[in-house]
């Protein structure tokens, strides 16, 4: 059997009873659900999970609004409401989430739970608004495609390296309403991190969700096999999409050498693909003694209170607030919508978060690029090119 077949206890194909262990509502996805809920018939309020996440604090009166919204549904039904602990993907897998447990929510990278060997599926607020009065809801099991990782990642390769590469050669179309399997003894060489990143990105490719499976054995269910070598990954771009073509899934990148020359107005460190204490890490470490140069604007956001706690420990803190850099709550801040900054017209901005489609920052003429920690690092040291920064 394929991954999600052992999970859920079915076949490809077949139309099954999923019967969710978490429903998960932010303020940024699926809060619309305490409207729509039959409050009357409400029983399974305690699968229920409301993380405030996104607008933190809140940027405007709609998301007080919906702070408020929440807080009462919470109150009322006492369904578990956090805030000030970070995006909702990192406290879920520090708090709740264990391996075969099936996640649901509105959000889009729900498959970031298959790092941990859980299911992680996105629902509509219908779906999810009928989970909390009723026990399951019937779902087609898709068909597997196994992405067999081989080797290792080169030095200096990142997992969001991993992520741009992998997403930029692989046939989207294949993947298209699929379930990705991760396999291979390249799965050996990744750190828990390196899964977490590379899992929460997979649903850029149009896959349903993405499972890690460490002990896959020969199967001949796969609808494919892809083989991907992880020394083929160096440091990568994702170049900048217009809307259109992100709701397309389409998707391009290059070497980072394509950037030699340019420079950038602003960066950002952060998220659930650029924000644990590995990456803030790594960061300090290009940053200590340095400054960033005037007029580049750095945010730096932790994923979780716990990492932001951490770096706090360690010092890193002080080297970011020494190298100019500005510190943002912990939380989902992946567009300005979420409180991440806001890029004027025509800048340049390189992030490590997950989106980089016109308008995602604000201006819709602005231009947003993807690109490991290291790659924002250098960008912030403008006065030579970004990759002549990080020779």
């Amino acid at each position: 059997m394929t991954m999600i077949e052992e999970l859920l206890g079915g076949k490809t194909g077949e139309t099954i009873a999923v019967k969710p262990d978490y429903l998960v509502i932010t303020d940024g996805s699926g809060f619309e659900v305490v409207e729509d809920i039959h409050t009357e018939k409400l029983k399974n309020h305690g699968k229920g999970v409301i993380v405030i996440d996104h607008d933190v604090p809140a940027g405007n009166s709609d998301s007080s609004a919906i702070f408020e919204k929440l807080v009462d549904f919470s109150k009322k039904y006492e369904v578990p409401f956090i805030q000030a602990k970070g995006a909702a993907y990192a406290v879920m897998m520090d708090t709740f989430v264990k391996p075969g447990n099936i996640v649901l929510s509105c959000s889009a990278h729900n498959s970031i739970y298959g790092a941990a060997g859980a299911l992680g599926l996105q629902v509509d607020v219908k779906t999810l608004a009928k989970l909390f009065t009723e026990d399951t809801y019937s779902f087609t099991i898709p068909e597997t495609v196994q992405i067999d990782l081989k080797g290792k990642l080169a030095e200096g390769s990142s997992a969001i390296d991993l992520w741009i590469t992998l997403l930029g050669t692989v046939d989207a179309d294949k993947l298209v309403g699929k379930v990705i399997e991760f396999t291979g003894e390249g799965l050996k060489n990744l750190s828990k991190h390196a899964r977490v990143v590379l899992c929460s990105m997979a649903t850029r490719t149009g896959a349903v969700t993405a499972l890690v499976n460490e002990s896959a054995q020969e199967k001949d269910n796969y609808d494919q096999t892809i083989a991907f070598q992880l020394d083929t990954v160096s440091a990568s771009v994702a170049l900048p999409v217009s809307k259109e073509a992100n709701l397309k899934g389409e998707f391009t990148f290059e070497r980072l050498s394509v950037l030699k020359d340019q420079e950038f107005d602003a960066g950002f460190i952060g998220g659930y693909t650029g924000g644990y204490i590995e990456d803030l890490r790594v960061a300090a470490d290009l940053m200590k003694g340095k400054h960033l140069d005037l007029g580049f604007r750095l945010n730096v956001c932790p994923v979780s209170s716990n990492v932001y706690l951490q770096a706090l420990k360690e010092g890193l803190i002080e080297t970011f607030i020494d190298f100019g850099a500005q510190i943002l709550a912990p939380g989902d801040h992946n567009i300005v919508l979420q409180g991440a900054g806001v890029a004027g017209p025509k800048e340049k901005v390189l992030t490590t978060g997950s989106y980089n489609f016109s308008g995602c920052l604000g201006s819709e003429d602005a231009l947003v690029y993807i690109g490991s920690v290291a790659s924002v690092v250098a960008a912030a040291l403008r006065k030579q090119s970004v990759s002549a920064n990080l020779e």
